[in-house]
């Protein structure tokens, strides 16, 4: 085990960790920011420092934070209470760096934090009360932050992304999705799971959803750019719905708007076969026009 060691002055003493494999980090903090950097590397540095070098309310939090290491998991903890037994107060903050192993594994909460992720990881987990998120690439994202952007590049499995107010923006996710975002605008670039967005106010747009979609939001237009299987359903109270079928793809419609044009531009056809790919289509809004059109150049390639 290898403890992280502070002078009075909050300056880093912390040795270098032997870690020839990904390793699994957890991480606690009050107010502050991390950054986790991934790479092909056989060792471990962390790094605690006081956000304002001139502050002794941060000083005293790095100092007291907790690093540890064994059997391939790190530990990094920011003392319970420890903005309570300062003499000057105020809102302590500091600054967590991880270089690491590609391929390891973080979760992590925070009272009010950023995160911000280089490199490829495998499982990620945080929860924050406020504060932004940036993700490369992980293996399965599971991130909220209660105020804050999150940005996610790259999903290789599932993604479950939440924010109270902020700009969702994700690029690809090879699983599942489920997006909740209570107020801002919410963009997906390629889905290839199930995909499940909800939103109380702000616009909708993905750009490829390879399966099923259920997209919701309250306030807002919803802009599905290419859908070619499953169950679609887009709903607002209040905006156009826009959604694009892959040319050559059947599709079943049950369009509704109650203040607005409706703009099919799907040829009728007959029923399709039993065994032959469809997707079932069901778009609503409360007041906005809705139009259905085909998408003849699939756009799966700007993802990959």
């Amino acid at each position: 085990m290898n403890t992280l060691f502070l002078n009075e002055n909050g300056e880093n003493r912390m040795p270098t960790f032997d870690t020839p494999q990904p390793i699994s980090v957890h991480v606690e903090l009050g107010v502050g920011a991390i950054r986790i950097a991934a790479s092909n590397r056989s060792d471990t540095i962390v790094e605690v420092r006081p956000s304002n070098p001139a502050s002794r309310a941060d000083i005293a939090a790095a100092t007291q934070t907790r690093v540890e290491c064994a059997n391939g998991r790190l530990i990094v903890k920011a003392a319970k209470g420890w903005w309570d037994f300062v003499a000057w107060g105020g809102r302590e903050s500091i600054d967590i760096e991880i270089a690491l192993p590609s391929g390891s594994r973080f979760e992590g909460k925070a009272t009010m934090a950023t995160l911000h992720c280089e490199g490829r990881l495998d499982d990620l987990r945080f929860k924050t009360g406020a504060g932004e998120i940036h993700v490369e690439h992980a293996g399965s994202a599971v991130v909220r932050t209660g105020a804050g952007n999150v940005n996610i590049e790259r999903a290789a499995g599932r993604a479950e992304i939440s924010t109270g107010t902020g700009l969702i923006e994700i690029g690809q996710v090879e699983g599942s999705a489920t997006v909740q975002n209570a107020n801002g605008d919410t963009w997906i670039g390629d889905v290839a799971g199930e995909l499940r967005v909800n939103a109380a106010n702000g616009e909708i747009a993905v750009d490829r959803a390879q399966s099923a979609a259920f997209v919701k939001t309250a306030n807002g237009s919803i802009v599905l750019g290419e859908v070619a299987c499953g169950e679609v359903v887009a709903e607002t109270a209040f905006g156009r719905v826009d959604i694009g079928v892959v040319n050559g793809v059947p599709a079943w419609l049950e369009l509704h708007t109650g203040c607005g044009k409706v703009r099919n531009e799907l040829q009728a056809a007959a029923a399709p076969d039993a065994s032959e790919e469809a997707v079932e289509i069901r778009a609503r809004t409360g007041c906005g026009d809705i139009a259905i059109r085909r998408c003849l150049e699939p756009r799966a390639a700007a993802y990959r």
